[in-house]
């Protein structure tokens, strides 16, 4: 594995990237898409800029960042989130970088899981996954992200690793769906029940004490000092 590897980074020499973002013959605005994933492994996000041309649509890879996930052991979907931080991150930097900002901005993620808490309040998780959400919210608003299948997802590259024969493959043309009529993009499916969310905070249900009979009745004593002194009294056996 190590010999291969060092093969493999002689062979990068012969990789090339297109320099220009922006391809000839443009007959629009570009959008700037940016894919989310993550694994035991590795998580981070991708992102293209999608562009109208003459002889079609054209995508061309702007960036990529990838963090190798914790020694710590983690769950999946916290994973997941820090890899949709991570595209936040990224999206607000080449959108705050760039002089011709993109028309629209959407983002991709096949964790269901986490699409749930970016279209939920942020308070209403513990502080791992609370403080991640609300960083998100305060930049991008939940309708900027949507679903997309693992298997069409070019970030599962990123997470999962790839070899160089197939980096210049869906990686670097992005994936191929953007090409096609946005009514054909993948849809987010029904979404499962989020009940048992271990994330989500656990709420003491205080019972109502209106329909309950007071350890001390008032009605049973004939003036406010007797009252007091029996209940302090009481209060000070109960101590």
């Amino acid at each position: 594995r190590w010999q291969t590897l060092f093969k493999e980074i002689q062979e990068l020499r012969t990789l090339e990237f297109p320099r220009c973002l922006q391809p000839e013959n443009v007959s629009g605005d570009s959008e700037l898409h940016v894919f989310a994933d993550a694994s035991g492994v590795a998580y981070g996000a991708v992102a293209y800029l999608l562009w109208p041309t003459v002889n079609g649509p054209e995508v061309r890879l702007v960036a990529a960042k990838a963090r190798v996930a914790p020694l710590r052991q983690t769950t999946i979907p916290r994973l997941e989130l820090m890899a949709s931080l991570v595209a936040s991150r990224l999206a607000k930097t080449i959108c705050d970088e760039f002089k011709i900002k993109p028309a629209s901005l959407t983002f991709w993620s096949d964790s269901r899981i986490v699409l749930h808490w970016l279209n939920s309040e942020s308070v209403s998780y513990k502080p791992f996954v609370g403080v991640r959400v609300a960083e998100i919210q305060s930049t991008w608003e939940p309708k900027f992200w949507r679903f997309v299948p693992t298997d069409l997802n070019p970030a599962d590259d990123l997470s999962q690793g790839i070899s160089l024969q197939d980096i210049d493959g869906r990686w670097k043309n992005g994936p191929q769906f953007l090409k096609g009529p946005k009514e054909e993009w993948p849809i987010k499916p029904v979404s499962e029940s989020t009940e048992d969310d271990p994330e989500k905070k656990k709420t003491k249900i205080i019972a109502p004490l209106s329909n309950q009979r007071p350890p001390i009745d008032p009605l049973h004593y004939s003036s406010w000092q007797k009252l007091t002194r029996v209940t302090a009294y009481a209060l000070r056996f109960v101590h």
